[in-house]
C-alpha cells in the first residue's frame, strides 16, 4: 500500500504460514509483477501465489 508506483487499492493480501496469496485487479501487467515482487521481498515470505488479474480496456493495457 505504501509503494508510490503501484495502486494497490484493489489488491487483497492473504498470508498463511509464510505463503502470500494476492488477489484483485490492477491496471497493467507491470503492476501485477510489481505487486508480486514486493510481496516476495518481505522478510519471512517463502512463496507468493499471484492471482491478480489485469483490468481489460484500460489505457495502460492498450499502450502496453
Amino acid at each position: 500500500m505504501q509503494d508510490p508506483y503501484l495502486d494497490a487499492s484493489e489488491i487483497e493480501v492473504m498470508v498463511a504460514e509464510a505463503e502470500v496469496t494476492l488477489t484483485g485487479t490492477v491496471a497493467s501487467r507491470q503492476d501485477k509483477r510489481r505487486a508480486e515482487d514486493l510481496a516476495e521481498s518481505v522478510s519471512g515470505v517463502s512463496h507468493v501465489q499471484n492471482n491478480i488479474r489485469v483490468k481489460t480496456g484500460t489505457i495502460a493495457n492498450i499502450v502496453s
